[in-house]
Parts: C-alpha cells; structure tokens; sequence
C-alpha cells in the first residue's frame, strides 16, 4: 500500500481552527435509492459550502425536540449560529391566524430555531439569519411578520423552484454597509413574506426600491445580522462577503471566551 502523502502541519492547524457555526436542519420527506417519502432532517449543501469557504466547520443539528427544551446542548459546542431559509413560521408562533398564501408549517422546527434563537441572543453568539432566520430573529425580538407581501412585479419570489435577482440599498453606518460597501447590491431572493412590525431591538439595515425592508440587525449585539434575500446563492457576487463577517465574528467571540 501506498504512503499517505505528508500533510502540512500549517495547514493541519489552519483546518482543526476553523470556527463552529450551527445550522438547524430542516423536516422534509425525500426519495432516495429503494426508499420513498422517508423523512429527513437536512439543510442544502449551499449553506455548507458558504461556511465552509468562510472558514467555518458547520455543524448541523437534527430538528429534535431536545433542542427545543435545552437549547444549550446545541448552543454549547458552537461558536456562531445560521438560522437558514425554509418553510414559513406557523403563524401561532407570533400570535396570528395563517394567510391562505402560506406554506403549512413545522410546529417543532418552529420550537427548536425559536428556542435556540432566543438563547444565542441571550448569550450573544454571533447569528445570521437568512430569509426565514430573518423572521425567527424578528418574532424572538418582539416583533411580528407580514405574512404575504404585495409584490406585482415578482420582485422577491419568481417561479417555483427559483431564485430572483433585485438589488438592495445597505443604511449607511450599519454594519451590513461595512460589508457589502457602499451603493447598490444585487442579490438572489425567493421569499413572500417581510418582517413587519420590525422589532424594537432591530435597525434597518437594507430595502429593496419597493420599499422592503431586506435586512435588518441588533447593534447591542457583537453580530445579530439578518437578511431576507440568500448570499449563498450568489457567493462570487458579495454573498460570501456575508458568512466571511459571521465567521469573523464568531472567531473574536471564541478568542473571547477562552480569555476569559
């Protein structure tokens, strides 16, 4: 048998230093091989490559009422959280009767990414959210969602199984305008619902010219940043810009905790 090749040690190190960030999978049935309709708890793989090439190692947690009762046994082996995209939040999360437009929701996903949610916040552990974390982040904070935005043009969600493109307007002096730069962002969205009203924590970070707010962020927080749109959709085009700012964070708040 063949030697192994030699493995640097630098980068050995490099890798065994990545950060930790956290994602919750998602419930979803699949088909796969000899088996049909079998249920999984998964995230896509674009999250894992945006993490990975950020620097970060991800760690995804199973959608487990564990979770939901002791959020800290996810929350404790992680240095930063992706609240990710997916099904809409049950409306009896945040008090409200469903719109017709919604998608059924998952009552124990909705438990698990509240409960983990409200504890990274507690402890500040650096959080991003994307699309449906923006809203998890917005519920947990005290505010509320707009369940189906008014959108003739198709500005935020086209076809099934599709992403749109439409440009964004970072605030000036928020933490996302240090990110994305200064001007106009184009970025990639497929979601039908905003966050409204905004959560007394938040600050707008980001509209689209409809007048949307896209993004938003706590800046009590070392890093609460949440977007409505997908970066991992478009990581050559300023996306991973995004997820590298997470792993930076995440990395000083580590460093942080071993000071300490």
């Amino acid at each position: 048998m063949a030697a192994s090749p030699p493995r640097d040690s630098d980068t050995l190190f490099t890798v065994r230093d990545r950060v930790r960030i956290g994602i919750v999978g998602d419930r979803r049935a699949a088909s796969f091989g000899a088996w049909n309709e079998v249920e999984l708890s998964l995230v896509w793989n674009d999250y894992v490559e945006a993490l990975t090439r950020a620097g970060a190692a991800p760690i995804v947690f199973p959608v487990a009422e564990c979770f939901a009762d002791a959020p800290e046994l996810a929350l404790d082996v992680v240095d930063g959280l992706v609240l990710s995209g997916g099904r809409d939040l049950d409306a009896g999360s945040y008090g409200e009767d469903p719109d017709p437009a919604n998608e059924l929701g998952d009552p124990l996903r909705d438990r698990v990414e509240l409960a983990i949610a409200r504890a990274a916040l507690e402890r500040d552990l650096p959080t991003l959210g994307v699309c449906r974390g923006m809203q998890i982040l917005n519920v947990v904070l005290g505010g509320g969602i707009e369940q189906h935005l008014a959108d003739p043009e198709r500005t935020h969600r086209g076809d099934p199984g599709t992403f749109v493109g439409h440009g964004v307007e970072a605030v000036s002096g928020t933490r996302l305008a240090a990110i994305l730069g200064p001007g106009r962002s184009e970025v990639r969205s497929h979601h039908h619902q905003g966050v409204e009203p905004l959560a007394g924590p938040l600050r707008i970070a980001a509209r689209s010219p409809d007048g949307v707010v896209e993004a938003a962020e706590d800046p009590a927080r070392s890093f609460c940043v949440a977007v409505l749109w997908h970066p991992e959709e478009d990581l050559d085009g300023g996306g991973l810009d995004i997820y590298e700012a997470l792993v930076a964070a995440a990395r000083s708040h580590r460093e942080a905790e071993v000071a300490a």
